[in-house]
């Protein structure tokens, strides 16, 4: 028997989704894979070509270093290439522990969790501590949140109040209106897109005055901020309730954790849904960033920092608009259009370095950026490199500006 004919208009699958795609890249959004035959190293070779890398996130070069990669080689001669289950069944070896106590000690809290990605960390542990009580929970989010949190946030379905960017009077205000007797304040430390850092004391501070949780997401901050590398918290001395960050950025590996006190990392193990539901990492991985974890020092962070200021210092003196934080990593060079932010993102590369174009929907429409990031492995040298081609680029478009 044949079904009855649809009522409606129909299209393939495929002819809508064509259609869809034309339409995003006629807007400069169009988005391609960048495939790399080598590693995350200062030269790489991108595409086919040989480049200098300004936009890896491995800013202290652990993907590379030979300790981090000797251990998870004997890992995984030791233990195995996969961990063969979640972390409640058969996922959870003495190295998942050994690694959670590491990452607990090195930001001075009583316990850490380990999750599969930096993104299942926010997923599943914003969800968690909202628990079942969505109509009696608010969340406050900053406007410039990290897509992980806003998604935690929807999945949690508590109420979402989302104050200015790094505005904590608009914050306090919210706060002070709140109807909903359990709350939680939520910021990334050091903003991926704008280089800009949280007032981690004042957010601290004011959930504790107004009876809200304090939750900072730290993932680049971790590594890059603070005499040690341990991020905007120890740059600017304090400590949320809850500190989240990822292995897959500076520490050079993946995988996400929650640092918090024993009864939430209970808490999370039980209820937390990528936790229990999602395979855990392998060996490899765990011991690769729990190496990584004990190369983190003083002196490779000066490094990095110390590069990150010299690239800002050359691009400011040829008019180029930088912004962030100055010992910042990452460093978002203001371009405006979405297709010339594209055309200077192609300048680049057919110069020889790849640093992406940021859009819509990474930032606001016609605010893109390109987004260039240092590693501590990078010379003068490569740095000078750098600026000397995007200020040429720069000017060559009109996007240059007088010098102050």
């Amino acid at each position: 028997m044949k079904a009855a004919p649809s009522p409606h208009s129909h299209t393939s699958l495929e002819a809508d989704a064509a259609t869809r795609n034309t339409d995003w890249a006629t807007q400069g959004l169009a988005r391609f894979e960048r495939h790399f035959s080598t590693g995350q190293t200062p030269t790489a070779e991108v595409d086919g070509a040989q480049r200098l890398l300004f936009s890896s996130s491995n800013y202290l070069g652990l993907a590379e270093d030979p300790i981090v990669i000797d251990a998870a080689i004997n890992a995984a001669r030791t233990l195995g290439a996969g961990s063969g289950g979640s972390r409640l069944t058969t996922g959870t070896l003495d190295a998942h522990r050994q690694l959670e106590a590491h990452l607990a000690g090195f930001f001075n809290y009583p316990a850490a969790v380990f999750f599969a990605t930096g993104y299942q960390a926010n997923l599943s542990t914003i969800s968690a501590i909202v628990g079942k009580r969505g109509d009696d929970f608010e969340i406050f989010s900053d406007q410039y949140n990290h897509a992980s949190i806003i998604d935690g946030a929807r999945i949690a379905r508590a109420r979402v109040r989302v104050f200015k960017h790094c505005d904590y009077d608009d914050l306090e205000a919210q706060l002070a209106t709140r109807t909903r007797p359990h709350a939680l304040v939520i910021s990334d430390g050091l903003f991926s897109m704008h280089g800009t850092c949280a007032d981690v004391p004042h957010i601290v501070e004011l959930a504790r005055s107004y009876g809200a949780w304090s939750y900072i997401d730290d993932a680049h901050g971790v590594g890059t901020l603070g005499p040690t590398g341990r991020g905007t918290c120890e740059l600017q001395g304090a400590w949320p309730d809850v500190l989240v960050g990822t292995a897959s950025k500076a520490l050079g590996g993946e995988g996400g954790y929650a640092c918090c006190g024993p009864e939430v990392a209970t808490l999370l193990r039980n209820q937390a849904r990528s936790y229990v539901f999602s395979t855990s990492n392998s060996p490899m991985v765990i011991a690769a960033v729990d190496a990584a974890l004990s190369r983190v020092d003083a002196a490779l962070v000066s490094r990095l920092q110390s590069r990150a200021r010299l690239l800002r210092e050359l691009l400011r003196a040829a008019g180029v608009g930088v912004a962030g934080l100055e010992q910042s990593a990452i460093i978002p060079v203001h371009v405006g259009d979405e297709l010339l932010a594209v055309e200077a993102a192609a300048a680049l590369q057919d110069r020889g370095i790849q640093a992406p174009a940021i859009r819509y929907p990474t930032v606001p429409r016609g605010q893109a950026i390109l987004r260039l990031t240092v590693m501590a492995t990078h010379s003068d040298e490569q740095v000078k490199e750098c600026a000397r081609v995007l200020a040429e680029i720069f000017e060559n478009l009109g996007l240059t500006r007088p010098v102050e």
